[in-house]
């Protein structure tokens, strides 16, 4: 039986690039629908050069709308009378300004759950500016602390702002449907991508970058012997020393006590580095993987997303939901991302809108003639 507590939830997306449609791709993989609301030429990350809008729009449905026609926010408030949920990605004030907000279409729907994600939430003296995960993260501080022993702070390969954003956002939603279920209430939910982030960053403390007390110089990224890297987390004492003992006489430049704590270990993690890095690269990185395997130590070679994919379910076109349920795991959805505007006859036609309806939609400009032309 397939685990879907969201089933019968609809979440209409007016949402564009990572925030939201991440926070929607939760939100489906719990059960519920999810209908992309776009404009003429569709959410702008479906330009973007890499697979962003492919992994994190699969199983949703597109409507095309020109939200700037004169007409759409009436559309939009006879749409949004069937669904329980809006994801909105707008800077502030534009929603208001199209006619989308929560005050204009909780009028068609009560209880509706409407969650606003934006850069830097809704009011404030920075809720204007305009950002992206990059930026959001270096305004949360997250960018101060350098994640390597040795070197300034890195920008993460992975978008951490929008992504915490948008699950900060779907438990955010979840929350919210519980509590209409018992008071009948529905909610205004804003979500500040930059407090996302600011939530992981502030998760180490505050202390500044400069005390490296939040880095580890045994617990780091070390290059092997075939130029592969490997992750080697051998923070706590038991390991460190585990290392060293399973290395026998090699393990003997790591013996000194001055490593013998993880306190001693920092204070003198230049010179521990440097030795760690000539043993790793005595090796190749699976052979230190069946090394870690065999004295149970935490030594991974650094992976593609593609081969992490492959080690997760072979075949598979994108991640599993995060969480097993019962020992099971909840697949992607099966079906690809939607092409733009492929849905817009069918989620209109469900709401009473008819051929000659849809006609004078586009005669207006309401519905583009061609989606994939920019209005």
């Amino acid at each position: 039986m397939t685990w879907a507590p969201l089933a019968g939830v609809r979440v209409l997306e007016l949402a564009p690039f990572l925030p939201g449609p991440f926070a929607g791709a939760q939100l489906l993989a719990l059960g519920a629908t999810v209908v992309k609301l776009e404009p003429p030429g569709g959410d702008p990350g479906r330009h973007l050069p890499d697979e962003l809008f492919v992994m994190n729009n699969r199983g949703k449905r597109s409507v095309c709308v020109n939200l700037k026609a004169p007409g759409a926010p009436e559309l939009v408030q006879r749409l949004v009378a069937g669904f329980d949920v809006v994801l909105e990605g707008f800077r502030p004030g534009v929603a208001a300004r199209l006619g989308v907000d929560y005050a204009t279409l909780r009028q068609a729907r009560s209880d509706l759950i409407y969650c606003a994600l934006s850069g830097f939430g809704q009011t404030g003296p920075r809720a204007a500016w305009p950002g992206h995960d990059l930026t959001y993260l270096a305004a949360a501080g997250a960018l101060s602390r350098p994640g390597h022993w040795a070197g300034p702070a890195r920008r993460p390969g992975v978008p951490v702002a929008d992504t915490a954003s948008g699950l900060f956002a779907a438990l955010a939603v979840v929350s919210a449907l519980m509590r209409r279920t018992s008071t009948g209430e529905g909610a205004y939910l804003d979500a500040s991508i930059t407090d996302a982030a600011l939530s992981l960053a502030a998760c180490r403390g505050l202390a500044p970058p400069a005390s490296r007390t939040h880095l580890h110089p045994a617990n780091d990224v070390f290059t092997c012997a075939d130029g592969a890297e490997l992750a080697a987390g051998l923070l706590e004492d038991h390991f460190f020393a585990g290392f060293a003992r399973a290395l026998g006489e090699a393990g003997a430049p790591l013996t000194d006590p001055r490593f013998a704590t993880v306190a001693a270990r920092q204070t003198h993690g230049d010179e521990l580095q440097q030795r760690l890095a000539a043993i790793i690269a005595t090796r190749t990185a699976a052979d230190w993987e069946a090394f870690g395997a065999t004295h149970g130590l935490p030594l991974v070679r650094v992976r593609s997303v593609a081969e992490a994919l492959a080690d997760q379910h072979r075949g598979a076109p994108a991640p599993d939901f995060a969480v097993r349920v019962d020992g099971a795991r909840l697949p992607a959805a099966a079906s690809d991302a939607p092409a733009l505007g492929a849905d817009t006859d069918a989620v209109l036609g469900a709401i009473g809108y008819d051929a000659a309806g849809l006609a004078s939609l586009r005669a207006a400009g309401v519905l583009p003639s061609s989606p994939t032309e920019p209005a």
